[in-house]
């Protein structure tokens, strides 16, 4: 078995309440996968070749039929969901259900100017990007967020699970301290909190990662989501001693 990939998860709730799936991912060469079934079940499969109907396309194409954006879920090459839950829109969250954090981003682009500082932001993003990987090694989750970012074929939505690694929280983070004004960026907690680029004032977010401010200190400090530490034993050391 394979690896889980990261899909976008699009529910429809019939009139009686039952709900059914679609989920689609793109696979990088050009081609996108789709998925589908009821909700709980497995869901099929079928690839869409280059030059066939666009991802952007079909999506635009569910919606306008009732489907809603439920975010970014993992699904195996068994069709099974593993990283949300399989309850219709309209029931209440079990209080057992992953705890997971909900971000939205929106890229508004009318003229030039806007082109040019989209940009200057895709461009920052990468060597944030960069940055963390070198810290944490490789993300599957990062290369195909970054993918379809920079490809137009992001959702506007989307969750973060802890499997993600804290990786993920550190971008989006970044990403909110350099947006432009026609980037905008929102992270918020399960209960609706708010989560901002200030990482000192983000210890629950961290946990969801199980990890802590000072474990992330080097990455953050070098991402500008923290003032670096004076090294007072350099300082004192370049410091002549007077007697008076």
């Amino acid at each position: 078995m394979t690896a889980a990939l990261a899909y976008d998860l699009y529910r429809f709730t019939n009139p009686d309440r039952s709900t059914k799936d679609w989920a689609v991912r793109h696979n990088g060469d050009g081609t996108y996968t789709s998925r589908w079934g009821k909700t709980g079940t497995r869901l099929q499969a079928k690839t869409f070749a280059k030059n066939r109907l666009s991802m952007n396309e079909h999506i635009k194409s569910k919606v306008s039929k009732g489907y809603k954006s439920i975010g970014q879920v993992l699904i195996d090459d068994d069709g099974t969901i593993s990283s949300a839950s399989s309850k219709p829109l309209d029931q209440d969250s079990s209080p057992t259900e992953e705890s997971c954090l909900f971000w939205r981003l929106k890229i508004k682009q009318t003229d030039l100017s806007d082109t040019q500082a989209i940009g200057t932001f895709h461009a920052n993003v990468l060597a944030m990007s960069s940055a963390i990987t070198d810290c944490f090694g490789p993300s599957v989750w990062i290369k195909d967020f970054l993918h379809a970012m920079l490809n137009g074929h992001l959702s506007n939505a989307g969750k973060l699970f802890k499997q993600q690694g804290v990786a993920s929280l550190l971008l989006f983070m970044a990403m909110m301290k350099v947006a432009p004004k026609q980037v905008s960026i929102h992270l918020s907690h399960d209960d609706g909190v708010d989560i901002s680029n200030k990482i000192k004032l983000e210890s629950k977010a961290l946990s969801i990662f199980d990890t802590d401010l000072e474990s992330v200190r080097p990455v953050a400090e070098s991402l500008g989501l923290l003032e670096k530490r004076i090294d007072l034993s350099l300082v004192s050391s370049s410091q002549d001693d007077f007697y008076f």
